[in-house]
């Protein structure tokens, strides 16, 4: 019984070997079926990359062409770090109004942008209240300094 089962085994096995199997494809020729979200979505992370790789005369140039309709794509272009505190506070509004009517994923990846805004609009006015202060304290050194030049002379002169 064991060498007819190996046997079996044995034949079985080699005629597996004759039976055809399924041809691969290349990757290059294999199609590739995208999600339309997904599509969506590749599509604004090309559109972030170029406008992060963006210099300030091509993001006015972009800003000037796209139309207002295009609320999320012009709050994308005014995200840019090196945007003015105005544009980034245009580009939350732009968010706010616009993200609603948009993808999940896209909110999502838009979530990013707004807190990375806000992070950068808090931080700005941080920087002008600090300034402020400096600026304050700054003339009332000099004020003092002032003082104390007035006391110097008035002893050098008794």
């Amino acid at each position: 019984m064991n060498k007819t089962w190996c046997c079996a085994v044995l034949a079985l096995m080699l005629s597996g070997c004759s039976l055809p199997f399924l041809q691969l494809k290349p990757e290059d020729e294999q199609k590739v079926i995208v999600a339309p979200k997904e599509q969506e979505l590749t599509l604004w992370l090309q559109r972030s990359a170029a406008m992060m790789q963006s210099n300030t005369t091509e993001r006015q140039q972009q800003l000037n062409t796209i139309p207002e309709s295009k609320g999320l794509e012009r709050a994308l272009w005014l995200s840019h770090p090196q945007a003015t505190n105005q544009q980034r506070q245009q580009a939350q509004l732009l968010m706010k109004q616009h993200l609603p009517a948009a993808d999940s994923e896209v909110q999502e990846l838009f979530a990013i942008y707004q807190g990375y805004n806000q992070e950068l609009l808090n931080l700005h006015r941080q920087v002008a209240n600090r300034q402020q202060e400096i600026n304050t304290l700054t003339r009332k050194l000099k004020e003092l300094a002032s003082i104390d030049q007035q006391i110097n002379e008035r002893k050098f002169q008794e």
